[in-house]
């Protein structure tokens, strides 16, 4: 009996072991299945484990080739990334990254186009890059990108050209300007692409399309200025809305500068301290930044305009501020202004005054995953598998197209103009009538000032009259006129009679002649 229950008793503890055990590997698996990615039904422990061992196979595949294309060392500092040592040298280089496929198409390109030519990434990708060259340099630049090597060779032989790129501006109506650049990079097949790479291309391609890449040729090149810029735009805000305050006297020079400041701008306090916020603004800015600063002058607070402030770091960096004027408090003197800057991206920027323009930004905005066209990556890689050579066909079928461009475009550019003109009209009109008001206003005034020397002249009158009349003993020394001598028998009756009444004559004049004064006063008043 006792042996029964000895074994009885470790049977019961094995199976509370084993229960135990069991419910921590369920616990365990479904975790593992809550991290795996694309998890969207109920999966069964070996799918889960399956998966796991895939996830982990490719993790192991992007290690390896993490480090084949890893930067030498010997190149790099080793407290750099690779994308901060890229971003680096493409800023030293004046230049930015373009992934371009054979027939012109643009899939990719890097954020610094922006501080360089002017362009937002969403302006070029999608595009084709004969649409911002001239026309007398597309034959010659089609002819480059269609004959690239086959095979093994496709990677080794690097080739360069050059040609003038068009230059973005906040209004596409002025003249075109043309950046002399130039073009180095290889070919190279998008299905030796890794899986993750690190310029950002793979997010590009959709997942749809990629199968349809597995054969294509790009051309990944650095664009690079011929002409250096030795003062660029920080058009990329890798943070929005950062700030800072700074304090600043009434001649706008600095007297406080906050510690998140030197992030931004560079400058530390003790080197802005004493100079005017004018050193630092863009020319084209003065203008409208005077007009807000006199706006604050005027109303005591505000709000200014958008305007490039130079950093230390010789950038233009947009900002936008708020300010008010603060008080003494004891004389109540204006004491010196408090501003809060906020950077702000030149995508906002150029988007506002367009605007304020009526010109419709057609760009993306700066946060949007750019997308591709699906049908005209189609026919481009359709006609790239036809022949590598430009047809007769593809020659005369890229000229029609670009004409419907050109034609799309000249009537994108006459709506704008028939919206310019609708909106001139309407502000002519809107200032014929606030100037009518504000001549109408001024004759009133005219009159009512006209109205107030008139009341003035006749209260000096009536105080001089109010001061003859309290002067004392004016009415006894004249006396009232000698009566009539047939009268005379008659007034010394009526003085001895009534003595009171005639002693209280001059009495009942001057409060007459008060009433009279009272009375006039309420009437002008």
């Amino acid at each position: 009996m006792e042996e029964d229950e000895k074994d009885k008793a470790k049977r019961v503890s094995r199976n509370k072991s084993e229960k135990k055990r069991r419910d921590q590997f369920n616990v365990l698996i479904k975790e593992l299945g809550t991290m795996l990615p694309g998890n969207t039904r109920k999966m069964d422990k070996s799918t889960i484990l399956q998966k796991s061992i895939d996830f982990l196979r490719k993790h192991k595949e992007i290690a390896v080739q993490s480090e084949s294309s890893e930067i030498r060392q010997d190149w790099k500092p080793p407290f750099l990334s690779n994308e901060e040592f890229t971003q680096l040298m493409l800023e030293a280089l004046d230049g930015f990254f373009l992934a371009i496929m054979t027939d012109g198409n643009i899939i990719y390109v890097s954020d610094s186009v922006t501080s360089l030519l002017e362009h937002l990434p969403s302006d070029l990708v999608d595009q084709n890059l004969l649409n911002f060259l001239p026309m007398g340099e597309h034959s010659e630049v089609y002819k480059a990108l269609s004959s690239h090597p086959e095979g093994e060779n496709l990677t080794k032989n690097q080739m360069e050209f050059c040609c003038h790129m068009l230059r973005g501006n906040m209004d596409p109506r002025e003249p075109q300007v043309y950046e002399y650049v130039k073009f180095i990079g290889n070919f190279r097949s998008l299905n030796n692409v890794p899986q993750a790479t690190r310029n950002g291309l793979e997010g590009v391609l959709q997942r749809s399309l990629r199968p349809a890449f597995d054969d294509q040729v790009c051309f990944v090149a650095t664009v690079r200025l011929a002409k250096p810029q030795f003062i660029k735009e920080m058009c990329t805000v890798e943070e929005p809305n950062e700030e800072f305050t700074s304090r600043h006297s009434l001649e706008w020079k600095f007297l406080f500068l906050d510690h998140r400041a030197p992030p931004i701008i560079g400058y530390l306090p003790f080197e802005v301290l004493g100079t005017s916020g004018y050193d630092y603004y863009h020319v084209d800015d003065l203008e409208n930044l005077a007009k807000c600063h006199e706006h604050l002058m005027q109303y005591g607070k505000g709000k200014s305009c958008y305007y490039r402030f130079l950093t230390k770091g010789q950038q233009w960096i947009w900002l936008q501020t708020q300010y008010y004027i603060t008080y003494h408090q004891w004389n109540s003197r204006p004491e010196f202004i408090v501003c809060t800057h906020t950077v702000v991206s030149y995508a906002e920027v150029r988007a506002e005054h367009r605007r304020a323009m009526g010109i419709e930004d057609s760009s993306q905005d700066s946060g949007s995953e750019t997308q591709l066209n699906t049908s005209s990556l189609k026919e481009a890689l359709e006609r790239f598998n036809h022949s590598r050579t430009p047809s007769t066909s593809s020659r005369s079928s890229r000229k029609s197209s670009h004409t419907a461009v050109s034609d799309n475009t000249c009537t994108c550019f006459t709506a704008q103009i028939n919206a310019m003109q609708h909106l001139k009209e309407q502000l002519e009109q809107r200032t014929r009538m606030i100037e009518a008001n504000i001549h109408k206003q001024q004759e009133e005034l005219r009159q009512i000032q006209d109205q107030l020397q008139r009341v003035q002249g006749q209260g000096l009158q009536g105080q001089g009259l109010q001061m003859f009349l309290q002067q004392p003993g004016s009415g006894q020394q004249q006396g009232p006129p000698p009566p009539p001598p047939q009268q005379h028998q008659q007034q010394q009756s009526l003085q001895n009679s009534s003595h009171p009444q005639v002693s209280h004559t001059p009495c009942i004049c001057q409060c007459d002649f008060s009433h009279h004064y009272f009375i006039c006063l309420l009437f002008l008043g």
